[in-house]
């Protein structure tokens, strides 16, 4: 799944769970929001765990309206700052559950999120009882 097909997945089981379909402006405007700063190159590339990260915190943040939290386990990843524009929003999905990092000390910042698991992330995005309550304990 492409970075793009991911983001649009997000948008569409957010409509999906409403009911209600947007307009068309305000669509193509939350699609705006996720993908903001994502070069095209990266876009039509297969999502990696930091994009997704990026795309699922700006839907945490605009659609969910959750607001951030302490980082939690995420101050431990090694990886956390590979990507220092991404490391708030790694954090959060993390921290939240969303999407969990590989080991307890490492993201996987670059490794590609398969289709299963890019699936089972919005499902936890938009159902808080899926999210994976045991990382927060660690």
């Amino acid at each position: 799944m492409t970075t793009d097909k991911f983001a649009e997945y997000v948008l569409a089981e957010h409509a999906r769970l409403l009911s209600k379909t947007s307009t068309d402006i305000a669509r193509a405007a939350d699609r705006d929001y996720l993908v903001s700063g994502i070069s095209q190159t990266d876009l039509q590339s297969p999502v990696t765990r930091k994009f997704a990260a990026v795309i699922l915190h700006r839907a945490m943040q605009r659609l969910t309206r959750e607001e951030d939290e302490d980082w939690g386990i995420a101050k431990g990843f090694r990886d956390i700052y590979d990507c220092r524009i991404c490391a708030n929003a790694v954090a959060q999905v993390a921290a939240k559950g969303i999407l969990p990092p590989m080991t307890d000390n490492f993201f996987g910042m670059t490794d590609v999120l398969t289709d299963e698991k890019a699936s089972k992330t919005i499902i936890r995005l938009y159902n808080k009882s899926q999210r994976i309550t045991k990382l927060l304990e660690l």
